[in-house]
């Protein structure tokens, strides 16, 4: 039977919104929106959330969910390298066996803060994959490769992702940084990823270390971190900034979705509005590893602007909730006009277009997938009460026609 979901309001594409009306959903897809009188002349089968407001699932364009564990383990640093040494100890001694377990924990503290959809980092090859695909979740999952894993473009488990994608789950490739990787690799992989039709994704500009070894002055990666690594990185470039760098390799033009981009030029900001790369932008975690805030004055306006919490590696927490309203409050000292509409739409449609899946999610519209997510009302503008939700406020969580959650 064709379902129908009724709500106070619901969030309509284009900063808008309408009154006691229902999303009508068939075999998953968004039917229609039909007005509550409109809906006692059909028969429908209805799930009537009452005083809630209805909108599409948000999407935490980048995560670490296979990191969860490391929040326990960490030390205080003073710097980015400092904890990036850590990082690499603490993956280097752990037990692997454990990480299932942990990534379950991360996709519950994602789900019940309304995620429907993730950009997963997965440099475990494989081990967060059965945990994802059990939970339900909408996944584009990043293979993250760096120069000790470059030899896994080849392996059997990254073929059968290839050859396994639905509309589910989406395979990306993940060359890590811009100094994991030499020159040459990072070209082997661009070309990896055209020759299968697959878009990327790369942690670029993160820090004022990656600026400076970009740009061949002092910095602490070369100085404190590269003795790590089997084997150095080596940049083949004159100087220039990271997005200058990758621009240039970038020569076929591939979609490549940026993440973090918090220290950028003037000629960085003009690369971006000329090339339109998809940029995820992931605040909290920026202050948490001692780096500045992005430019929000420029990425609040750009038009492929997504949220990400980042992994517990580098956040207090992935409750996109918590991502949000953070971005709220921050927007507010830039947009003089309704932050909070912008924000909702960086938090929805926002994250799909930097996952490439905005012709099927991020909007409640006809022929999109049923990605949907209410909360009780909390103020009597819906935009302003989803910024002043918590988790317990979830009311419904839907995905691909599936209730998820349900109070």
């Amino acid at each position: 039977m064709i379902q129908a979901i009724k709500a106070k309001y619901i969030i309509t594409p284009n900063q808008s919104f309408v009154t006691d009306s229902a999303v009508i959903i068939k075999n998953n897809i968004i039917s229609g929106i039909i007005s509550h009188h409109q809906l006692a002349k059909n028969e429908y089968s209805v799930l009537d959330l009452k005083n809630s407001v209805l909108l599409p699932g948000f999407v935490n364009s980048h995560v670490h969910l296979e990191l969860q564990w490391t929040q326990k383990l960490l030390s205080p640093f003073q710097s980015f390298s400092d904890w990036l040494n850590q990082i690499i100890t603490l993956k280097k001694n752990f037990d692997n066996s454990k990480i299932p377990k942990s990534v379950k924990e991360a996709l519950d503290e994602s789900l019940d803060s309304g995620v429907t959809t993730i950009g997963e980092i997965s440099s475990y090859d494989g081990l967060d994959y059965k945990a994802i695909i059990k939970s339900g979740i909408r996944t584009a999952y990043f293979y993250e490769i760096t120069n000790s894993t470059i030899s896994n473009i080849d392996n059997k488990f990254l073929q059968n992702l290839l050859r396994n994608t639905n509309s589910l789950f989406n395979l990306k490739i993940f060359p890590h940084s811009i100094y994991s990787l030499d020159t040459k690799s990072l070209r082997k992989v661009l070309a990896f990823a055209r020759n299968n039709n697959t878009n990327l994704g790369i942690h670029l500009s993160e820090s004022i270390d990656e600026i400076n070894y970009a740009m061949k002055r002092k910095n602490n990666l070369e100085d404190e971190v590269f003795s790590r690594f089997p084997k150095k990185p080596k940049f083949d470039s004159s100087p220039s900034t990271p997005l200058e760098y990758l621009d240039k390799i970038n020569s076929f033009r591939q979609n490549i979705t940026l993440i973090h981009m918090n220290n950028l030029s003037s000629d960085d900001l003009k690369i971006l509005k000329k090339k339109q790369y998809p940029v995820v932008i992931c605040p909290r975690s920026n202050l948490y590893l001692n780096q500045k805030l992005p430019n929000l004055k420029f990425f609040m306006n750009y038009k492929k602007t997504g949220l990400g919490t980042d992994g517990l590696s580098s956040n207090i927490s992935i409750n996109f909730l918590d991502e949000i309203n953070f971005l709220y409050l921050n927007a507010k000292k830039i947009l003089v006009k309704n932050p909070e509409r912008r924000v909702l739409d960086i938090a929805t449609i926002g994250g799909a277009k930097t996952l490439g899946l905005d012709n099927s999610i991020g909007t409640i519209e006809v022929n999109k997938k049923a990605d949907l997510i209410a909360f009780d009302l909390k103020n009597k503008d819906p935009y302003l009460s989803v910024m002043h939700s918590k988790v317990k406020d979830l009311k419904m969580s839907m995905i691909n026609g599936k209730i998820i959650k349900l109070k």
